[in-house]
């Protein structure tokens, strides 16, 4: 296993091509607001970004801190399989999907590229529909294999992260309390969310101890909150066969960051 923790900066419509070994395995995630100045030197010695900060480190050292949307890959697993899922058990910060290249195979995008956009702010319309001449592809797919997507609402999308695990609540009136369920609430179009593991570190949330195991742990409310609006994206540790998509080792996959539309639901479709 070769583990490469790499850096680098993409505005809208950038591209940045990372090469790793064959049998590579490991993740990729964004950082959000950062504050290095353009020698890529730390501001200060604290937080440099709001999500999946690495400290004062341009060039990570380990994981981003939580919460975190990220794509994970194990590119020469068992059965001479490449492995990938895009994961929400760390938290959720940026919309994400995840297209495999081309490689000279015959197996249908619309069964390999998934996407998870659960900010309102990247969200496509409720009709959206990326096909609209034969020509027009969306996360690489045409209307000759158009991907299947998800029926969460703009409503549901806006407000899917559970109260307690927002990284920036609205602060309330006088004592600070809202009334709860937090319907009547704005949240900002970029709304960071942190998974119950991740804000309570309890065994059962994050399925330790006597929950570590597939009969053992199940969905809980951040999860099946993640869920609905990302339904092929990994929710808590024992999700895997509703996130987990496999191809014939050897591809390459392109990581995007922010895609816009909706989310995909190839899993379950493919049921």
């Amino acid at each position: 296993m070769v583990l490469t923790l790499h850096r680098f900066k993409l505005s809208a419509g950038d591209n940045y091509t990372l090469h790793v070994a064959q049998d590579w395995q490991g993740r990729v995630w964004g950082r959000t607001n950062c504050s290095f100045n353009d020698q890529g030197q730390p501001k200060d010695q604290g937080r440099q970004c709001t999500t999946g900060d690495c400290g004062p480190f341009l060039q990570c050292k380990g994981a981003g801190e939580n919460p975190a949307t990220l794509a994970e890959f194990t590119l020469s697993g068992a059965n001479a399989q490449s492995y990938y899922d895009i994961s929400l058990v760390d938290g959720y910060n940026l919309p994400m999907a995840i297209v495999m290249l081309a490689n000279g195979d015959d197996i249908p995008r619309n069964s390999t590229n998934p996407s998870c956009v659960g900010s309102i702010g990247d969200l496509g319309p409720s009709d959206y529909d990326p096909y609209t001449t034969s020509s027009d592809t969306h996360l690489g797919t045409n209307s000759s294999n158009p991907l299947p997507f998800g029926s969460a609402s703009a409503s549901t999308v806006s407000s899917w992260c559970p109260w307690d695990l927002q990284v920036s609540p609205p602060q309330g009136p006088g004592a600070g309390v809202y009334p709860y369920p937090d319907s009547d609430v704005k949240r900002p179009s970029f709304n960071p969310c942190f998974s119950a593991c991740a804000k309570y570190n309890e065994p059962a949330y994050c399925c330790t101890g006597k929950y570590d195991g597939p009969g053992k742990c199940s969905s809980n409310y951040y999860s099946k909150a993640a869920k609905d609006v990302c339904p092929d994206a990994y929710s808590y540790p024992y999700d895997d066969q509703d996130s987990t998509f496999s191809v014939p080792e050897g591809p390459g996959f392109h990581v995007i960051f922010c895609p816009g539309g909706l989310s995909t639901n190839i899993i379950a479709s493919k049921k």
